[in-house]
């Protein structure tokens, strides 16, 4: 069975730019804290880490992300902490098998890009 994987993108308070950061984690709680801290300064305007199962592509046998559905979307508090909300969106069976590399608020580069 293929273990979930965890993408996090931190976006600043221009989020056309696209994130200011993001990278690939093994655990929900590790993706979260890599974006608390910038959430919590106020230097991002939000964090998303969504769940991933990895694949490979047709194309060229590269390895690709599949998301799950299942996300978190974490926003700075009056208090100075962070919230994270879950959330879920129904997969398309069709986007399964898109020829992609990251879900589409994602910019297509990853911080661990250099090992592969």
């Amino acid at each position: 069975m293929l273990t979930g994987m965890y993408l996090w993108s931190l976006l600043g308070n221009d989020i056309v730019a696209g994130p200011t950061a993001h990278g690939v984690c093994s655990d929900a709680a590790t993706a979260m804290r890599m974006g608390e801290p910038r959430v919590k300064d106020g230097s991002v305007f939000l964090c998303i880490v969504e769940e991933v199962r990895l694949r490979i592509s047709v194309g060229g046998l590269e390895t690709t992300y599949q998301g799950t559905g299942r996300y978190f979307i974490g926003r700075r508090t009056r208090s100075g902490g962070v919230y994270w909300e879950a959330m879920t969106r129904t997969v398309d069976p069709s986007e399964v098998y898109r020829i992609t590399d990251f879900p589409l608020w994602h910019d297509g580069i990853h911080a661990t890009s250099d090992l592969h």
